[in-house]
C-alpha cells in the first residue's frame, strides 16, 4: 500500500497558486472597499435634503408671507421657483387639526379646495403669463400652500374665540385673513412668475380661494 499524502501536497500545484492568489487580492481589496464606502457615506446629503425639506427656503417663504412687503420678498430666484411641497403640506396638516379641535371633521374639503385651487390657479397663470416656458403647478402649489399660513393663525383664534358668534368684529377678521393671504400670494406669483401687470387679474381667483378656507374655518 502507498503511504498517505501528507495535508500540504493537496495544496501543491496549480491549485495552491489559485488559492493563493485569491487569498492574497481578498487581502488587498478589503481595505480599499471599506475606504470608498467611508467616503460614500460621507459625502451623503442630509435625510431632509434627500426628502426634499429645505429648511432655509421654508424660512424664507415663510416671512415672505408673514410681511409680504420690503425686504421679506428679496428673495432668490431659484426659491420662488421651487416645488418645496413640504411646508404647504404642513400648514393644510395643521389647519385640518385646529379644526378638529372645534369639531369639524373638514380633511376633505381642505384636498378638495387645495386640488381645485391649485391646478385652476395653473391654468389661469399660464393663460396669462407672457414667459414661453409654462409656469409648473407644482410652484403654483407651493406659493398658495404657504400663503395659506393667515387661515391657520385664524383657525387657531377660532379654538378658542368663536369667531361666528363674534358679529362684526369675527367678519372683520375674516376680511383680513382673506387680504392678507391674497396679498401674500399675489405678491409671490408677481416675483416668481415676473406678472406684475396681471397682478390683479392674480388676485382675483386667489380672492376666491382664500374665502373657500375662511369659510370652512369660521362655520
Amino acid at each position: 500500500p502507498t503511504p498517505a499524502a501528507a495535508p500540504s501536497q493537496y495544496l501543491s500545484g496549480p491549485m495552491s497558486g489559485s488559492v493563493g492568489g485569491s487569498m492574497g487580492m481578498s487581502g488587498t481589496m478589503a481595505p480599499t472597499t471599506s475606504v470608498a464606502g467611508n467616503d460614500d457615506y460621507e459625502n451623503e446629503p442630509p435625510l431632509l435634503e434627500e426628502l426634499g425639506i429645505h429648511i432655509p427656503q421654508m424660512i424664507a417663504k415663510t416671512k415672505a408671507v408673514i410681511i409680504p412687503f420690503g425686504k421679506n420678498l428679496d428673495i432668490e430666484p431659484h426659491i420662488l421657483e421651487s416645488n418645496d411641497l413640504a411646508g404647504p403640506l404642513t400648514f393644510c396638516l395643521a389647519l385640518g387639526g385646529e379644526l378638529v379641535l372645534t369639531g369639524k371633521l373638514h380633511f376633505e374639503y381642505i384636498y378638495g379646495f387645495a386640488l381645485f385651487g391649485c391646478f385652476g390657479m395653473s391654468l389661469v397663470l399660464n393663460l396669462m403669463s407672457p414667459k414661453v416656458d409654462a409656469i409648473s403647478p407644482w410652484r403654483v402649489t407651493s406659493i398658495l400652500g404657504y400663503s395659506l399660513l393667515p387661515v391657520n393663525v385664524l383657525a387657531a383664534i377660532n379654538v378658542f374665540i368663536r369667531i361666528a358668534k363674534c358679529g362684526t368684529i369675527g367678519f372683520i377678521l375674516a376680511g383680513i385673513c382673506i387680504a392678507w393671504c391674497t396679498i401674500a400670494s399675489t405678491r409671490l406669483f408677481e416675483q416668481s412668475c415676473e406678472m406684475r401687470d396681471q397682478r390683479y387679474l392674480i388676485a382675483y381667483p386667489s380672492i376666491l380661494l382664500y374665502t373657500s378656507f375662511v369659510i370652512i374655518t369660521i362655520f
